[in-house]
C-alpha cells in the first residue's frame, strides 16, 4: 500500500508536469505566425443569421435575418469586419486551443461587442466569435458565427467565407 510520503511525491510530479505544460503552451501560442494563405480579405454571400433572446423565466426567441459578412485578418493577429449592420475593429485572431483536425475551427476571431446584424436584431449589442475553420481545397472556410456572452456558445450562423483580396 502506498504511504503518505509516496502519494505526495506523484502529485508533486503530476502538478510539475501540469504547470510545465501550461506555460509551454501559453509561452509558445504568442510566437505564432498567421499563414500567409489566411492573410487578406474574405468575405460571404447573404445568408441566415439568427439571433437568440431569453427573458428570465421565458423560453429563448430566436429571430432571423439575413446578412453577408466581410472580414481583414492582419499579420499582427488583428481582424476588422462587418457582419451585415455590424461593424468591428481590433477583434484578436487567436489559434483554437483545442483540435482543429477533430473540432473543424482552425482560429477563432474575437470580435467582441458588435450592434445589430440587421434590421429586426433585437440585441442592440452582443458579443460574438467568428469560428474560421481550415480552408478547403476549393480556396473557402465553411465558419461559423457564435453568439459568447455569459459563456454561451450560440451558432448563429453557418459563414462560407471565400477570400477575395491579399
Amino acid at each position: 500500500m502506498m504511504n503518505l510520503k509516496s502519494k505526495l511525491f506523484f502529485s508533486d510530479i503530476w502538478l510539475c508536469f501540469l504547470a510545465a505544460l501550461f506555460f509551454s503552451s501559453s509561452c509558445s501560442s504568442s510566437k505564432w505566425i498567421v499563414p500567409p494563405e489566411y492573410i487578406g480579405e474574405w468575405e460571404t454571400g447573404m445568408g441566415k443569421i439568427t439571433v437568440r433572446t431569453k427573458l428570465k423565466h421565458e423560453p429563448f426567441h430566436y429571430t432571423s435575418g439575413i446578412a453577408a459578412a466581410r472580414i481583414r485578418m492582419n499579420n499582427d493577429k488583428t481582424v476588422t469586419g462587418q457582419i451585415g449592420l455590424a461593424e468591428f475593429t481590433n477583434a484578436r485572431l487567436k489559434r483554437n486551443p483545442g483540435l482543429p483536425w477533430e473540432t473543424g475551427v482552425e482560429y477563432i476571431i474575437e470580435c467582441g461587442r458588435i450592434g445589430k446584424i440587421f434590421e429586426n436584431d433585437p440585441l442592440d449589442l452582443k458579443e460574438v466569435e467568428i469560428w474560421f475553420s481550415p480552408i478547403n481545397l476549393q480556396g473557402g472556410s465553411n465558419s461559423s458565427l457564435r453568439y459568447t456572452e455569459g459563456l454561451a456558445q450560440f451558432p448563429m450562423a453557418r459563414l462560407l467565407f471565400r477570400k477575395v483580396k491579399n
